[in-house]
């Protein structure tokens, strides 16, 4: 058994996905006071999560974990054969949905931060814009969270069908530790990046939190 997972990636797994299921629920409730905090906050993980992607733990960055196309293409036919090695950290095709989940994020916090109803709510750099590209931006807000919930289900079947093949995966994501794998950990102290998000966090509310 082998650390695979350090602590901000794993608080940073779980955290995204409450925090997804509170905007959703705060602005589906009309609370978007509750929903831009929640939004904040799921922007300063999103930010140090990038960051960590260069200079975090092994498994934590994207040199460890994106392989070319071809690459993944042929993992996947391994997999579909039984024949997929196992890794220490993200798989070929677990890497590349990660790329795809964090892509789509950043879409949903970026399309936020400029989006207006152009009645109660507006977005911290909505002044910044036209207000044509407000209301392309906020359509494209509202359109790209169903891509997210469609992601999220083929991120939850993946990990259902890995489950069924033996691998722990949840356990992993909860303990940090991977059975099954031999060699050295993979994690570093992740210290740095709960700092670096608790002071960005901090920026952030000075910056916007305190109007709200």
């Amino acid at each position: 058994m082998v650390k695979v997972w350090d602590s901000f990636i794993r608080g940073f797994h779980w955290g995204q996905l409450l925090l997804l299921i509170g905007c959703w629920w705060s602005a589906e409730a009309g609370e978007m006071v509750w929903h831009q905090w929640l939004a904040m906050t799921l922007l300063a993980f999103w930010l140090i999560r990038i960051l960590w992607g260069f200079v975090g733990s092994a498994s934590a960055r994207f040199s460890h974990f994106v392989v070319s196309p071809a690459k993944a293409f042929a993992y996947g036919r391994a997999l579909a054969r039984g024949q997929a090695p196992a890794t220490a950290g993200h798989n070929p095709l677990g890497g590349w949905m990660v790329l795809v989940l964090l892509a789509v994020v950043g879409i949903q916090l970026g399309s936020g931060l400029f989006a207006s109803d152009e009645i109660f709510t507006e977005g911290p750099l909505s002044h910044l814009v036209s207000s044509e590209t407000a209301t392309w931006l906020t359509r494209l807000h509202h359109l790209n969270f169903d891509f997210i919930v469609w992601l999220g289900l083929a991120h939850l079947l993946a990990v259902i069908l890995h489950c069924a093949k033996g691998e722990r995966l949840v356990p992993a994501m909860f303990t940090g530790r991977k059975r099954g794998i031999d060699g050295p950990s993979q994690v570093r102290a992740s210290w740095p990046a709960w700092f670096c998000f608790l002071l960005l966090w901090g920026l952030l509310y000075w910056s916007w939190g305190s109007g709200l």
